[in-house]
């Protein structure tokens, strides 16, 4: 049986709303809006994460061209497409939490007291370097299942062909 993975098919209200008809007349890629919806701790502080891009990181890891994807369907409706690239990545979403946090922290500590509150009291190398350390495949992951929520990035486009609307039956 084909594992399949998954991308939100957001409400027309949402902020980062893509039609279906767009999708699959398209396809998905890096700079299809519902992909701002996904979180990926690797463009964050881009620079940082490059410098501490380890030696066994493939060559084709580009966060700028990552679409963020699910391993279960988004109530109610999805985007579903099988497993059609090996060029997929996980890495814990906590950590990736944490990226942020300590970025909204240290880019306005000195404008915004809210800031504090998004203090993890670690540096956003340190949770860069975790972040890189969290790096698995997706064979590896679905081994172990190591992270309560994964972030699943895939690393080239999905082809329009292969894409069609999963819907939750009511």
């Amino acid at each position: 049986m084909d594992m399949f993975l998954y991308h939100a098919a957001l409400p027309e209200d949402h902020d980062h709303y893509v039609s279906i008809e767009e999708i699959m007349s398209m396809g998905i890629n890096y700079l299809t809006q519902s992909n701002n919806w996904y979180g990926n701790g690797g463009e964050i502080k881009s620079q940082i994460t490059d410098m501490f891009k380890p030696l066994n990181a493939p060559n084709w890891v580009n966060f700028k061209t990552a679409i963020g994807v699910n391993l279960e369907p988004h109530k109610p409706k999805s985007f579903c497409f099988p497993i059609f690239t090996d060029k997929i990545l996980v890495f814990d979403g906590d950590i990736t939490m944490n990226i942020y946090d300590q970025s909204f922290y240290e880019e306005n500590k000195f404008t915004f007291e809210e800031a504090l509150d998004f203090d993890t009291g670690e540096s956003i190398e340190h949770w860069i370097k975790l972040y890189w350390n969290s790096m698995m495949t997706l064979q590896e992951y679905l081994l172990k299942r190591p992270y309560s929520k994964p972030e699943v990035l895939v690393f080239e486009p999905i082809p329009k062909e292969i894409i069609r609307v999963c819907e939750e039956k009511s």
